[in-house]
């Protein structure tokens, strides 16, 4: 046992070496669109209720709400998103797969690539070349460029595990090897039923809703849960609770997701087999549910005391309650009385957030408060933002999630009352500026965030505060296979 540690610990530390750029770099980047998608999603939220906020700008095309709205939400999903997504990814796989990650410059000149082709987009979208399709709204002529950039970022998670030196193949291993292969898929066929060789009528509505519910439903949740599964038992020292089953939860959760997008256009007019397969895919997706709740409660609840005064911790077990709190949503949207009555309102917006930010993002924060310190070797610059970084994003998410859910029952009861138009304009008005208020609250998180971030990484001589510690998980004593064991 002895010598096996300082083993671990020197395959660890070479590990970490090989990431450290490229993932530095993914994160660098992540977090300028982070604020930059976060301004600009501000400034949209701004003008659903003050529209000429913006004084002399308000009559600028650049500045209208459709394209500054198309422009947040690209970034935030494909700045953020992917860069975040995979700065993660390759450092869980080349940990779980005990494998230095190869070619880190290559590596980083894709990023590059890829961050070029986004400000790009974002140039397209503000200058009027967006579409009309949701998750889709970058112009066509950098459609190929993101997919060649991303083949080339993403090979590498795949080199990685096929090197490993395990024997084991853990599940945080599935989701992202599972996510990273999905993405293309997904883009390259909406990409080429939407506009190469565009489908006509009702099925473009169904090729965006298949497309929007797999960006959400086989990217943003698979990586939140493969950061579940490695840092749950990681920081806590617990092994996931019969860890045998969560085999049979992934396969049951991707293939119940794949047909899950169909109830997006319920009461829509498609053909009634396209939302009556949508609505039956998600309520089978329950018993996976069970089984990854089953995973979590045990280790959560039994190494609470061990793990409570971690921040990665923290932000990990968010990202788990918002999970079980969007699949509680989709279930609902997924009811047909119950999607007639809130199709139309905030509601099905607030679900799409929830598993996007709520879920995803608090688990790329967590993981970057476990990561970055390790890549940086040194701790957190200072303590203060990471507390202010925490409570601003609970308190953001439980704003959101209470003003805007509040405000769209409201919406969807009036709507089916026949209240006026203007009196529900009148209602919403005031949850409106609530959510700008929580939005601006995530914002100076994120800034926060990024101060400290961009401090610690790049080791800025700067000393102020005092500083954030990190101390080493606790070993586990189970004999159960299980992420934490390993790495």
């Amino acid at each position: 046992m002895n010598s096996t540690v300082p083993n671990a610990r020197a395959e660890q530390q070479e590990i970490d070496a090989s990431a450290k750029w490229p993932v530095l770099v993914f994160f660098s980047q992540a977090i300028a669109w982070l604020i930059i998608g976060g301004a600009l999603q501000l400034i949209a939220a701004t003008q659903l209720h003050t529209p000429n906020f913006l004084g002399f700008l308000s009559g600028c095309e650049w500045f209208t709400y459709g394209r500054v709205n198309a422009a947040a939400n690209f970034l935030l999903a494909y700045g953020w998103g992917f860069n975040a997504g995979l700065g993660v990814a390759l450092w869980l796989m080349a940990r779980l797969s005990a494998a230095a990650l190869r070619h880190g410059g290559w590596l980083i000149v894709a990023c590059k690539a890829w961050n070029i082709t986004l400000g790009l987009g974002m140039l397209g979208i503000l200058m009027g070349g967006t579409t009309s399709f949701d998750l889709l709204e970058m112009p066509r002529w950098i459609t190929v460029m993101m997919l060649v950039c991303y083949a080339a970022m993403g090979v590498w998670a795949i080199t990685t595990f096929s090197v490993r030196n395990t024997d084991n193949v853990f599940a945080a291993q599935w989701y992202i090897f599972g996510a990273v292969l999905w993405f293309p898929w997904l883009f390259a066929v909406a990409q080429t039923m939407l506009f190469n060789l565009p489908t006509h009528g009702v099925v473009q509505a169904i090729v965006g809703a298949w497309y929007v519910n797999g960006i959400y439903g086989l990217w943003f949740t698979p990586l939140a849960l493969a950061c579940a599964y490695y840092f749950v038992p990681k920081i806590t020292g617990r092994p996931i609770n019969h860890y045998y089953l969560t085999g049979v939860s992934f396969w049951w959760f991707i293939v119940t997701t794949a047909f899950a997008g169909g109830s997006r256009l319920l009461g829509g007019p498609v053909p009634a087999w396209v939302s009556t397969v949508g609505t039956t895919a998600n309520f089978l997706l329950v018993p996976a549910l069970v089984i990854i709740f089953v995973n979590f409660f045990r280790p959560l609840a039994s190494g609470f005391e061990t793990a409570k005064g971690s921040v990665s911790f923290k932000f990990i077990v968010l990202s788990i309650v918002a999970f079980f709190f969007a699949a509680g949503l989709n279930l609902v949207l997924a009811n047909r009385p119950l999607a007639a009555e809130m199709q139309f309102t905030l509601i099905p917006e607030l679900r799409d957030w929830v598993i996007a930010y709520a879920c995803f993002s608090t688990a790329m924060f967590g993981a970057a408060y476990f990561i970055i310190p390790r890549l940086a070797g040194r701790p957190w610059h200072s303590s203060a933002l990471v507390g202010i970084h925490y409570w601003l994003t609970l308190v953001g998410i439980v704003g959101i999630v209470v003003g805007v859910g509040y405000a769209g029952s409201e919406q969807g009861r009036m709507l089916n009352t026949n209240v006026p138009f203007a009196d529900i304009t009148a209602m919403l008005k005031p949850w409106l500026a609530f959510r700008t208020v929580t939005l601006m609250a995530l914002l100076v998180g994120h800034v926060a965030f990024a101060i400290n971030f961009f401090w610690t990484a790049f080791n800025s001589v700067i000393e102020t505060g005092p500083k954030a510690e990190f101390a080493n998980p606790p070993a586990m004593a189970a004999t159960t296979a299980s992420e934490g064991q390993h790495a």
